[in-house]
């Protein structure tokens, strides 16, 4: 049977309960059962809408007491369980079966908040929250870890308590959390007795690599930009701890999982230019050869699209296993081609079958993707999506240049920091949070027509699913809906491959 964390089960259901509660309008409530995880394939509680309880009269008839209380869904219903397939809250949920709306926001990995709607709690406490609960959850972990392995949780944790600023962007503090949490996955493996020794070796090489990258990312010497592209690598790659960990997951499977992580965490250690000696030898220097910094940079949100899709549960097994193969490949000859020590012959070389492998890389992500079992999105919900997706992997340099004449009115004098997230409203319309340059988190409407069409610019197609991972069928689902009103979309495709 396959192993799920407590962790994995607790957080998911307390940011259910969150993102259920954030996603109404004020004066509205829902059951908590209500809120469905993305792999789930039937809705757990309808949302209902209710009345304030009457005051209850002077003198209530003791005869009619009984039929006036009302049992609540759970009554009803039991709980809300874990599927039998933890998928990944970066890909959306399904829709309700009983043809009810559902109301929540896309989320990333379990934890992160929804947009909120006026009267509604700040999104930002609810990642306090994540903070403090990540650091809780590795506190008592250190206790049970190897002893040589404590002082890197004690780096883990100072690393998630820095991001606890209002000065730290919503996106770095939700993939610092995020990348947290996925290696108490791991570390809870390695506590754990059955595991396999030489998966436990590996894990632990892992948490201790992937560690010591999040704190080298953290260096001041680090350009804002390139960091929340380096933590996003981070988080995507460790997002596939819960099937490497799995005790049904085949050995050949995890061998090439854990091969990627370490091979894309070194080449983002070398892009960011901070190698683990950085400290002793004044900054490690990026490589010097034919290859552009920027393209390893993007070979590398190349491979960690790769994890998004893998880390899936609703990516069949055999794709999954194919996108494995290649993405090995590809991760492989990124880590020679990044790696200061590669000579300028053998860096060409391998630069050069890079290419070629990355190119088939990205046709098996959208054949990997496309395989999977997705309901029909709304509208308004697939463009959430898609926009969130978009928000979180591109520059906000290019998002601030191709958004500006869309960003509202009251915006324009303190200036857009980083575009966050987005939220269904309508098929028409949707609210975008972001935080500005003063750090005040503001939220305001972007009709969807002009927002899409102008995020095309930005992704085209080609790079897609190389970008977005499994979040690019929200931005293909997108496109076909406002094709059929005769809006072109870039060059998006419009309907599903096969």
């Amino acid at each position: 049977m396959a192993r799920i964390s407590r962790r994995h089960v607790y957080r998911t259901a307390n940011a259910s309960l969150l993102a259920a509660a954030l996603a109404l309008p004020t004066g509205l409530s829902v059951a908590a059962a209500d809120f469905q995880s993305p792999n789930r394939n039937t809705s757990g509680v309808p949302a209902q809408t209710t009345e304030p309880p009457p005051s209850p009269p002077t003198t209530p008839p003791p005869d009619t007491t009984e039929p006036e209380e009302s049992p609540s869904p759970t009554e009803d219903s039991g709980p809300p369980t874990e599927s039998e397939e933890p998928s990944d809250p970066t890909t959306p949920p399904s829709e309700p079966q009983d043809g009810t709306t559902d109301t929540t926001e896309p989320t990333e990995p379990g934890t992160e908040p929804e947009t909120p709607e006026e009267g509604a709690a700040d999104p930002t406490q609810s990642q306090e929250a994540a903070i403090e609960e990540a650091t809780t959850t590795l506190t008592e972990e250190k206790e049970q870890v190897p002893e040589e392995l404590a002082p890197t949780v004690d780096t883990l944790i100072t690393i998630v308590a820095a991001v606890d600023t209002p000065e730290s962007l919503p996106q770095d503090k939700q993939g610092i959390v995020e990348s947290a949490e996925n290696l108490s996955t791991a570390l809870e493996a390695i506590n754990d007795p059955n595991t396999p020794p030489e998966l436990r070796k590996k894990l632990t090489a892992v948490v201790e690599q992937v560690t010591a990258a999040l704190e080298a990312f953290n260096d001041p010497g680090v350009p804002p930009e390139e960091r929340s592209i380096l933590i996003l690598v981070v988080k995507r790659m460790t997002s596939m701890m819960e099937i490497i960990c799995d005790p049904d997951t085949p050995k050949e499977l995890w061998d090439r999982m854990v091969a990627i992580v370490k091979d894309a965490t070194h080449a983002a250690m070398m892009s960011s230019g901070r190698t683990p000696d950085s400290a002793t030898d004044g900054g490690g220097a990026p490589p010097q050869g034919s290859g552009s910094q920027q393209a390893v940079a993007d070979t590398l949100l190349s491979v960690s699209s790769s994890a998004d899709i893998m880390q899936d549960r609703r990516t069949p097994p055999k794709e999954r296993e194919d996108l494995a193969k290649i993405t090995q490949e590809v991760s492989a000859l990124l880590k020679k081609v990044s790696d200061p020590a590669t000579s300028q012959g053998a860096r060409a070389e391998a630069e050069k079958e890079l290419d070629e492998k990355t190119s088939r890389m990205r046709d098996q992500q959208e054949e990997s993707a496309s395989a999977q079992k997705r309901p029909e999105e709304s509208l308004g919900k697939a463009a959430a999506f898609c926009t969130s997706a978009i928000f979180d992997t591109t520059r906000e340099s290019d998002l601030m240049a191709g958004l500006e004449k869309l960003v509202p009115a009251q915006w324009e004098d303190r200036g857009v920091k980083d575009f966050w997230k987005a939220k269904e409203k309508s098929n028409e319309t949707l609210d975008v949070l972001a935080q500005l340059r003063n750090n005040e988190n503001a939220q305001g409407p972007f009709e969807v027509v002009p927002l899409i069409t102008a995020l095309a610019e930005l992704v085209p197609r080609d790079k897609l699913f190389g970008t977005l991972g499994g979040s690019a069928l929200s931005c293909r689902q997108t496109a076909k809906y406002l094709s059929e009103d005769g809006i072109t979309v870039g060059n998006w495709p419009t309907r599903s491959r096969g």
